[in-house]
Formats: C-alpha cells, sequence, structure tokens
C-alpha cells in the first residue's frame, strides 16, 4: 500500500475532497487537519488556507485512473475515522465520493457499521476482508483441513508438536539473525509458538516477523504501527490491515480475541510514517518463506528489504515540534 499515489495534478482536488469529508460534520478537528497536511506532504505539497470547495464529481473528472481512485476513497475512509468519532455526515460524504469515484471499497462497509454503532457487523465485516483472502489461499492449496487448521488456534486447537519444537530450536541460532530475534521476541513476551496452544496460526507469524524486522513493540501503540506497517508491505489489500489497527486501536471496537481494545490510539504522523516505511520494504513478508531468512543477519535482512531505521520516521521530526 503506497501513500504517495496522486500525480501533482490531482493533489489540490484530492486535498479539497478529503477536507470536505472532515467538515461535513461542521468543522475540521485537529487530527483531521494532521492527517490533511501529512497527505500534502508525502506528495511534496501545502495545504492551501484557501482551498476551493470541490464536488465528488468534479474530483472523479481529475482523479482518473481507477487505482488512485480507490487509494483516495481509502484515505477519505480514514479521514472519517481519523478523530475517533465518525459521524453520520462524514460517511454519507465518503459514501457519495465513492460513488462518483465508482468504487466500491469493502472499507464502505466498515465505515458504515462504524458510523452505526454495530460492532458486530464492523468485526464480521472486517474479519472477512482481512482473513478472506488467506482462508481462500489455505483452501486452493490443503483443502478445508488447511481452513481447520489456519483457524484452530481461535478455539484453542491447532497444537503441533513437530512444528512447534521447529520454532523453539530458533533460539539455538547466533545472537543477531533473524530466527534468534524472533525466538527472542517471542520468549521474552510469553508468546506462544505456532504449534502450542494459544500459538499464532503458522500462515500468520509473519505478523510477528514484521515486529522483528520493524522494531516496533507489541503494546498497544506499537500494534497500531505495526499494523500500519504491515498494511506497507502487503501488496494484496494492504490498506485492510491499516483499518483493522484504527479499528481496533483507536475506534475502541474489539476485532481480534488476542488484544483489548483501545481508543485513541492514532498518532497520524507515527502511524502513516509506519505504513510508509512498510511501503518501501521490497518484500511482501505475507507471502515471504521466512524459514530461507532465518539464519541471515537482521540488519542485513533489513537492509536488503530496503527497510528504512525505524528513527528516520517521526521521531526525530516530532521531537522538534514538527
Amino acid at each position: 500500500m503506497e501513500l504517495k499515489f496522486l500525480r501533482p495534478e490531482e493533489v489540490p482536488v484530492s486535498l479539497a475532497a478529503l477536507r470536505a469529508v472532515a467538515n461535513a460534520n461542521g468543522s475540521v478537528t485537529p487530527s483531521e487537519q494532521s492527517l490533511l497536511e501529512l497527505v500534502a506532504e508525502m506528495h511534496g505539497s501545502k495545504v492551501d488556507a484557501e482551498l476551493p470547495g470541490v464536488s465528488p464529481s468534479e474530483v472523479a473528472s481529475i482523479v482518473t485512473d481507477p487505482h488512485r481512485r480507490k487509494r483516495l476513497l481509502q484515505i477519505a475512509v480514514v479521514m472519517a475515522m481519523v478523530d475517533g468519532d465518525v459521524a453520520p455526515e462524514q460517511e454519507r460524504a465518503v459514501r457519495t465520493l465513492g460513488r462518483a469515484l465508482e468504487i466500491d471499497d469493502g472499507s464502505m462497509k466498515v465505515l458504515h457499521d462504524v458510523a452505526n454503532e454495530s460492532r458486530l457487523l464492523t468485526r464480521v465485516h472486517l474479519l472477512r476482508r482481512l482473513m478472506g483472502p488467506f482462508a481462500s489461499e489455505v483452501k486452493e492449496r490443503e483443502g478445508l483441513a488447511g481452513v481447520r487448521k489456519l483457524l484452530a488456534p481461535a478455539f484453542g486447537g491447532g497444537e503441533d508438536p513437530k512444528m512447534a519444537w521447529r520454532y523453539k530450536q530458533l533460539g539455538l541460532l547466533p545472537a543477531g539473525t533473524v530466527g534468534r530475534a524472533f525466538w527472542e521476541h517471542n520468549t521474552r513476551r510469553g508468546f506462544a509458538f505456532p504449534g502450542e496452544p494459544n500459538g499464532i496460526p503458522e500462515r500468520m507469524v509473519f505478523h510477528d516477523f514484521g515486529h522483528v524486522l520493524a522494531g516496533y513493540d507489541t503494546d498497544a501503540p506499537g500494534e497500531i504501527q505495526q499494523g500500519a506497517f504491515q498494511a506497507g508491505f502487503v501488496r494484496n489489500d494492504g490498506f485492510s490491515f491499516l483499518l483493522f489497527v484504527i479499528v481496533q486501536f483507536h475506534m475502541g471496537i474489539k476485532v481480534t480475541p488476542v488484544a483489548e481494545a483501545q481508543v485513541g490510539l492514532f498518532d497520524v504522523r507515527k502511524v502513516l510514517h509506519a505504513a510508509a516505511r512498510g511501503g518501501a520494504c521490497k518484500m511482501d513478508l505475507s507471502t515471504w518463506n521466512h524459514w530461507e531468512w532465518v539464519e541471515r543477519r537482521l540488519d542485513e535482512v533489513r537492509e536488503q528489504f530496503a527497510i528504512p531505521p525505524l528513527l528516520q520516521f517521526g521521531r526525530d521530526r516530532s521531537s522538534a515540534g514538527a
């Protein structure tokens, strides 16, 4: 998922469309203004204080590429959520924009559910979007038995001692390797390995390897940044992961049983810079074979995958009041 997606001539009208979503309920909050400014910054632009009003049809006449239209609509969904409260007027504004752009993105269902305070439907639609592609992939490769294996840990099953032992042996690798860092990541936090009771399904273990490569912690602020990093490196619908962490760790709607829901953790600059780091990663970690890399040094793998240093994003600028 890339965040610099607009052509120069599309930036002013797109910023105007995003501000219209923010202002649909009568005001633009500081969080909404921060998101607007960061989108402009990522495109080498600034937010004009005199942004003209723009109709959805005008936006559609200038932003014509389907992919850029989809990404603009997705950022509009984020704009409606960024201050932690989706007003019905904002949800309608995003829906109107989507119709004009002729984009029917699945995030619209989630936004509608959140706006109407339907937590159950929010969870159902988001989990279907998150897990559907993985379940389909596993079913095609391994049949229904593979799908049951994928879902078993969520219901307290899925034990595989042989698999668990393979992961535990990563602790025997030299310090500084990817595998040893993963073993330390799990062991220090008391996380179960794939194949152990309550362990993450092996198909989803790329999430924890992503923590190791990105350097984000596993507390709630770290998880929302890790989810954004994941949204960046996943090439097929990475946005679903960004949407998930916003709902789980900012809107306070519990989607996964693994972590408690949190409210108000969407630090715009930190989260979108985490997504930018993920977007810079040359490897889609959701498709890699981590066993081919576990004996490699962590710093070398980060360099080979072109993952920008953690301190390059956010901290130096935020500490300066940027």
